[in-house]
């Protein structure tokens, strides 16, 4: 596999992402190291892994919830870098979400917008 959809370049691509943490301490914990991945259109796509592996911070980092490190992160071919999260063409469905029981459906719904 190339990559490659009709000749288009991938959906989603990673290129050497890494992604660190600091804590007060000055200890730094890498959370993402140096991960190439490449997604094409309409490719089933799984991230499979123990807890802790970065799963989740590789998934935040394609929907600008976190900043890379470093490396690139391109979405069909456009460079995301700066590019804040509700100006990404990416959705996310969060596994802890969390829902207002005071408020009705369509209040929950619209809150995040």
């Amino acid at each position: 596999m190339n990559g490659t959809t009709n000749g288009q370049g991938p959906a989603v691509e990673l290129a050497g992402g890494v992604k660190r943490f600091g804590d007060r301490s000055g200890t730094e914990v890498t959370a993402v190291d140096h991960i190439d991945l490449t997604i094409t259109d309409g490719e089933f796509f799984s991230l499979l892994g123990p807890s802790g592996c970065g799963k989740t911070t590789t998934l935040r980092m394609v929907a600008g919830l976190e900043l890379p490190t470093a490396g690139s992160i391109r979405i069909h071919g456009e460079e995301m870098g700066l590019r804040p999260p509700n100006k990404r063409p990416v959705n996310t469905v969060f596994q802890s979400y969390a829902l207002f029981p005071h408020m009705t459906v369509a209040a929950n719904v619209g809150f995040g917008l």
